[in-house]
This record gives structure tokens, sequence and C-alpha cells, in this order.
């Protein structure tokens, strides 16, 4: 998962993220918890059915399947449409339920058992969401645990709540850690630590939301290097690592707070620049040319005009190729817009 902050970042990486967002896409986050609330409905169900110890409110688990089992079929049906809140609805009602679960067993130690299903929402918590979200999910849980065992309350269910609560924040921990050291591999350049191109369409989608609602431009700058392949076949593929290591060092460091920069693929490289028209795109690659004296690129710059993602990467390409045409070491801005009469070179 990612970091405690409102900011992801790394190097050449910035895009805030809202308190809601989820870090795979909203229907098959849904559709998992549609399962684990499913199943759920069926366990509450299954102490009535099967052998089980005394349960004091044994109808509770009834009206607790009656609940979930349309609540998390509806929510598996509609998946595909389903707004992000739906995540939120899906994980307070679980946890209620698993809380009326508690209170229905009565005040045997051993029946509080079903408190251990909290660790499956709490995981789901920690795989599917933002950190801070998750801590608050897992915060949730142990003060409604807390409060069912109130109502039963014995000098024991103190170690009770303490060692329930400890099983499930363990694996939530180790979940989350793996998960954000995944998500970082997958979505960020092995060789530069630059986003790679998965990582660049979410960026992309959240500029181009960003500035349909609030009107702010951006721009968008297609880097290829100029003789990568000349080194590679000269100076071996190690010294062509080691020019595309330097020379995104050497830009990030050029970049503002919010611009980013992504590798996606040999030499190709794309910046997204925040808040930026098409005069201050070029002034920001002429300073990726300062930062980097001993490299040689050429750039294709266009800012955006309401088109959709592919064609303003289309047409960032364009310029790239209309640069590399006149000889490379330039920046083409923009040549297929109507309002451009003839190529703009820097």
């Amino acid at each position: 998962m990612v970091d405690d902050e409102d900011m992801r970042t790394r190097r050449g990486f910035a895009v805030p993220l809202s308190p809601d967002d989820a870090l795979t896409d909203v229907p098959t986050t849904v559709g998992w918890l549609a399962m684990l609330i499913v199943g759920g409905a069926v366990v509450a169900a299954s102490v009535n059915l099967l052998p089980y110890w005394p349960i004091e409110h044994k109808r509770a688990d009834w009206l607790i399947a009656a609940v979930m089992l349309p609540a998390g079929g509806l929510m598996w049906v509609w998946r595909k449409h389903a707004p992000h809140w739906t995540i939120h609805v899906g994980l307070v009602v679980g946890i209620w339920c698993i809380t009326w679960s508690v209170w229905a067993a009565g005040a045997d130690a051993e029946s509080q058992a079903s408190a251990l299903f909290y660790g499956f929402l709490a995981a789901f918590a920690s795989a599917f969401l933002i950190r801070r979200l998750a801590i608050a999910y897992l915060v949730l849980v142990g003060v409604m645990y807390l409060g069912a065992l109130l109502t039963h309350w014995q000098a024991a269910m103190a170690t009770q709540w303490t060692v329930n609560m400890f099983a499930i924040s363990v694996p939530c921990v180790v979940i989350s850690t793996l998960v954000g050291r995944l998500r970082n591999l997958a979505l960020h350049d092995a060789l530069t630590g630059l986003a790679n191109r998965r990582l660049l369409e979410e960026i992309l989608t959240f500029r181009i939301n960003n500035a349909r609602r609030d009107g702010r431009p951006f721009s968008v700058a297609a880097i290829d290097l100029d003789g990568l392949k000349r080194v590679n076949d000269n100076e071996g593929h190690a010294a062509g690592d080691q020019l595309l290591k330097s020379a995104a060092a050497g830009w990030t460091s050029a970049l503002r707070a919010g611009d980013s920069l992504a590798r996606i693929g040999g030499d190709e490289f794309v910046l997204v620049l925040s808040d930026a028209d098409l005069d201050a795109a070029k002034s920001a690659v002429q300073r990726l040319r300062e930062a980097t004296p001993n490299v040689a690129f050429s750039a294709g710059v266009v800012c955006w005009n309401s088109q959709p993602l592919d064609e303003l990467l289309r047409r960032a390409d364009a310029g790239l190729y209309a640069a590399k045409k006149t000889g490379g070491g330039r920046t083409v801005s923009d040549p297929t817009a109507p309002w451009n009469s003839a190529l703009a070179v820097q």
C-alpha cells in the first residue's frame, strides 16, 4: 500500500490521492467485498444449522444472515456499476454485523471466536484501500468489538480483546506492507525508478479529470534519447543503462513539485507537467536540457485541449517524430493542433 500522506510520491511522480481512493478498480474491489459478505452470511446461518456451542441470542445470527446475504448478492450483481462509496457501506455493514454476532454470543469467552471474523474485513481494507483508511477501519473494529464486550463485561475480556486485536492487526500490517511493495514494483520502472506506462495512465487520467473539473491546464512532452543505440553498440548495454539512469536522475532534479516523469520503454519517456500551457511546457523541457548537458534528446510537446488520453499521447508522439526528422536535439510543439500553421521548433 501507499504511505500515509495525501500525496503518493516517488522520484519523478506525485499524484494527490482522494481519501476515498481504492488501490484497485472499484468493480474488482466491490466484487471481493461482496464475496466476503456472502461468506459471512453463510457462517452466521451455519451456527444455527450445525453443531455449535450455546449462543445466548440465536435469532440474532438469523437476522445477520438475512441482512448480509441479500446485501452481498446485490453488491456482486451491481459491482460493475457500483460507486466507490459502496465499498465503505459494505465494510461498515459487515463490521456492524460481526459486532452484533459478538454481542449475541454472550459472555462465554469461547463464544467470542466470532470476533476473529473482524480480521477478514480488516485484511480486506489493508489490501484494497489506502493506508489511512485501512487504519481507520482497524480502529473502528477495535472500538466496536470493545463495545460489544462491554455489554457482557468480565475481567477476562480485557485479555480476550487484547489477544484478538493483536491477532487481527498483525496480518493487516503484513498485508499492507506486501501490497505496498508489490504495487511499487508493478507501477515503476526497475532501471530508473520512474513511473512506468501503467502508472503514467493513472497520472494522465488524474490530470485530465482535474483539468475538466477545475479548468487547470496541463501539458505532456514525449521524449526520446538521441544516440542510445550507438552507445549500446559501441560501449555495451551497461553504458546504455547508465546513460538512462543519469538522464532520469538529472531530469528529475529539474522537475517542479506536481510534475511527473515516466519511462515507457527503451529510451522513451513521457513528461506530464501540471498547470502548464505550451510555453511553460517548452520552458520545462529546456530546463531538462540544461540539467543534463551531456544527454541529447528530442521532444514533442502538446497542451491538453479536451481530447482523449490516446489522442493526447499521439499528438505528443507526432511532435517527437517531427523533432527526430529535423535532426534530433530539438523540441517540436503541437504540430497537429489546428491553430498552428507551422511547426514550432526550439
